[in-house]
């Protein structure tokens, strides 16, 4: 898998967990979960948790 992709699955999942625990999924949250945090330099991560925070019904 390439890095890339990796960085967007973990991005899913973390917007998925915060959801459930009642918290906002920021980007500055996020980063501290992740494997790689410099993963937000990438544009596709970025979109992707618009993407993740627009399926669970945040920035519609």
């Amino acid at each position: 898998m390439k890095r890339i992709e990796k960085c967007c699955e973990e991005v899913k999942q973390a917007v998925q967990q915060f959801h459930t625990e009642g918290i906002y999924p920021s980007e500055a949250a996020i980063s501290k979960l992740l494997a790689k945090p410099g993963c937000f330099r990438d544009k596709e991560v970025r979109v992707a948790l618009k993407a993740a925070r627009r399926d669970i019904g945040l920035d519609a």
